[in-house]
């Protein structure tokens, strides 16, 4: 009995020690998991194929398996980030799939965004491709492709323009983002600062993006050097790796028949090779994900869905090995309190309190233009969107390549601290034109222009712009441009040009008798002049200005084939309105654009050296775009009206129409006269979108109807002396400007087929 007794004294003893160690463990583990692994999840580069990992993420919160450090390179770098600052993944997705990531790859502000200069410059001559010419005839080399001034506010936008940290350790999760030193080709990994810096010095494709300056190291994507940064997350203390690899497949010989496959084969292997050496240093215990995204591209981005599916698949079957990780129900609440607990400690705010802006200024303006351009009020609260939208008015202004800002504690207080960039291959640019137009009857004509702009002539943003263009329309230009204040809101300009047209005319019964012809005649001209300008104008908004100036211009009309000859001059005042925020010129969706001059001219014109005609005219001109849109489908209408009270034979202020929209069915310049009046409705269907990752050429199908004319005397104006025109069409809103591919027909029997690219309708 008493070893009874005491066998059942030991017996529960013993069961009372085992329930106090579990209920210790247990305490500790609610305390802070100080006895579990810390689990360290590694995610690779992969441009689209990184919805991947949130796929992952996701099966890892489903199953309670905690993340405790985490590291990333290029677009892992984005997502780890995301999750770091304590996002769930169902909020990481919801953010990365509805993000527009072709607009990481968009440097260059919106055209209604754009200043109205600029847009002109621009709509005149299609083919930006801004490249670097000095004055003295210098070619000059750009940094990349793209400055990153699309990326920065895409990552702006998605981390909440998070404000700058001491240590990346603060946030939800402790972090690390690993790029590359481009000047020692090291790895570097990016422990303190700005989020969304970091994420975009590791995404930073090197020779397509420019490299992002951090802490005096100048870096781009860590792909190359470093895809899976095993290390750096067992340097955070991970005790295990969950690693997640989307690595690309090299080509088969068979594939490498291109140099851009070859070049990309070479970058593959590297990148892979890197992460192979980060595989070896894994433990036995580690567990490495390989998802299948062999169906897609880095630039898939329409594709992440896909991506994020596999993702997941590739977690669920790794799921008997996760579940080694897998915390008991109550630890993963504890787990979660705490990092919901960190994350409100470093949350984002929609607005701060700016005390001052400090600059950092790597442009030839002065600290007070660039101030003035930013137009941004400080000693106030200042929201996320007036902060980008300053940006965006510098950005606008087309001469600066990043323009990045941070929000800095100094002392007591809220510093914005704004580093702006000029383009490194400036200040002077050229850009091109191509037009080609083929009626398949008639007339085909072509033309090539080059513009150049001279930037920074003086501290308010002075430009020499000048432009030549050869082929079927001649014509060179020089202006140069002078703001009066550092808004830019007043301005001087003068220049001068020559210009030379071929147009056809029809001559009536009258005007062919003071040239000894009887009935009427069908004459080819040869328009030929030089003319002169200076304006003073008021910018009234970014998108509407109006100006006055004085214009003279000289010229003669020769007939060709003929002996007719008229010169003429003329010279007068005249006021300009301009009012324009259409997204795009020629297949525009919303926005509006109105352009109106009137003037007075004191002409003389003398018909082959015969008796001078003298007389005062008033001439006069407007356009009005107006579109309509309703998802895929667009209505544009179009509206001109413009003539000269002027008497001379051939007119001076010559009003024009025919070619695609312009009573199509005619060739271009074929209806000349004094006075035009025009009205177009222009549909289109968004057919396809063809996005192509840095640009995209969408196709669109429609039709038009037109009714207008053009007439020598005012009294012939008339609904029954004008003419209607349809056509119908297949265009394309190419990098080289519209693409059309049209059959048109006019009232009369005029029809023709029109394959154009370059400008249409002016």
């Amino acid at each position: 009995m008493s070893w009874l007794s005491e066998s059942r004294r030991g017996f529960w003893g013993v069961l009372l020690i085992l329930v106090g160690l579990n209920t210790s463990v247990a305490q500790a583990q609610s305390s802070g998991d100080t006895e579990r692994d810390k689990i360290g999840l590694v995610l690779s580069g992969g441009g689209a194929k990184g919805a991947a990992h949130i796929g992952v993420l996701s099966v890892l919160e489903e199953n309670r398996i905690p993340v405790d450090v985490i590291t990333g390179t290029s677009m892992g770098a984005y997502v780890g980030g995301m999750y770091a600052m304590g996002l769930s993944a169902e909020e990481v997705k919801t953010r990365t799939l509805a993000a527009d990531w072709q607009s990481g790859y968009e440097d260059r502000a919106s055209r209604n965004d754009l200043v109205l200069r600029r847009k002109k410059q621009n709509d005149d001559y299609q083919v930006y491709a801004d490249i670097g010419v000095d004055i003295d005839g210098e070619f000059q080399a750009r940094s990349g492709a793209f400055q990153g001034q699309g990326m920065a506010v895409l990552l702006r936008s998605l981390t909440e323009n998070l404000p700058e940290l001491s240590s990346f350790d603060n946030l939800a999760i402790p972090y690390r983002a690993v790029a590359t030193d481009i000047a020692k080709v090291e790895p570097v990994v990016i422990n303190n600062g700005h989020l969304a810096t970091a994420m975009q010095a590791s995404m930073t494709v090197p020779g397509a993006l420019k490299p992002v300056r951090w802490n005096q190291h100048l870096l781009v994507d860590g792909g190359v050097v470093n895809n899976m940064p095993v290390d750096a997350a067992y340097q955070l203390g991970a005790d295990v790796i969950i690693a997640v690899d989307l690595r690309d497949a090299l080509f088969s010989e068979a594939e490498l028949d291109s140099a851009l496959n070859i070049i990309a084969q070479l970058t593959t292997y590297m990148t892979n090779s890197s992460a192979d050496q980060q595989r070896a240093l894994m433990q036995p215990d580690d567990i490495y994900l390989l998802p299948e995204v062999s169906f897609m591209l880095a630039p898939d981005f329409d594709k992440m869905e896909l991506a994020y599916n596999a993702g997941r698949k590739v977690a669920l079957d790794a799921l008997p090995d996760l579940l080694r990780y897998q915390l008991p129900p109550a630890d993963y609440q504890v787990y979660l309190k705490h990092k919901h607990d960190r994350r409100s400690q470093v949350i984002a705010n929609t607005a701060y309190y700016i005390d001052r802006i400090e600059l950092e200024n790597n442009t030839l303006r002065s600290d007070q233009a660039l101030i003035a351009l930013l137009d941004l009020e400080v000693s106030r609260v200042v929201s996320n969107e007036e902060l980008e939208q300053a940006v965006n008015q510098l950005n606008a202004q087309d001469i600066f390549a990043r323009i990045t800002y941070q929000i800095k504690q100094r002392e007591d207080e809220n510093v914005l601290v704004m580093n702006i960039n000029e383009k490194s291959w400036g200040p002077g640019y050229l850009n091109f034109k191509f037009a080609f137009e083929d009626d398949f009857a008639n007339r085909s004509d072509f033309s090539f222009g080059a513009q150049y702009i001279y930037t920074n002539l003086t501290d308010k943003g002075g430009e020499w712009q000048f432009e030549w263009l050869l082929g079927s329309w001649k014509e060179v230009n020089t202006e140069f441009y002078f703001p009066l204040d550092y808004n830019k809101q007043f301005y001087s300009s003068f220049g001068i040009g020559w210009n030379r047209e071929v147009r056809e005319f029809t001559l009536t019964e009258e005007q062919s008798e003071e040239i000894g012809f009887d009935g009427k005649r069908v004459i080819d001209t040869e328009y030929e002049h030089y003319t002169g300008f200076a304006e003073t104008g008021w910018n009234l908004q970014p998108w509407s200005a109006v100006a006055v100036g004085y214009r003279g211009l000289s010229g003669e009309v020769n007939e060709i084939d003929g002996i007719d000859r008229q010169k003429y001059t003329s010279h007068g005042p005249y006021l300009s309105f301009v009012y324009d925020d259409l997204d795009n010129f020629y297949f525009p969706s919303h926005g509006f654009m109105l352009e109106a001059e009137i003037g007075f001219g004191k002409s003389r014109s003398t018909l082959n050296n015969d008796d001078s005609v003298e007389g005062d005219n008033i001439f006069y001109d407007a356009q009005l775009f107006k579109p309509f849109s309703y998802q895929r489908h667009s209505l544009l209408a179009i509206a001109k009206a413009g003539g000269s009270d002027s008497e001379e034979l051939i007119p001076i202020y010559v009003k024009d129409l025919g070619g695609l929209f312009n009573l199509s069915g005619f060739h271009r310049y074929e209806l000349n006269g004094r006075y035009r009046i025009l009205g177009t409705l222009i549909y289109r269907y968004r057919l396809l979108d063809n996005h192509f990752g840095a640009f995209s050429a969408p196709v669109y199908i429609g039709g038009s109807l037109e009714r207008g004319g053009v007439w020598d005397e005012r009294s012939d104006i008339g609904w029954e002396s004008s003419i209607g025109a349809a056509s119908v069409y297949l265009g394309v809103d190419s990098p080289l400007g519209p693409l059309y591919f049209a059959y048109g027909q006019a009232e009369g029997g005029e029809s023709s087929f029109y394959l154009s690219v370059g400008s249409t309708f002016n």
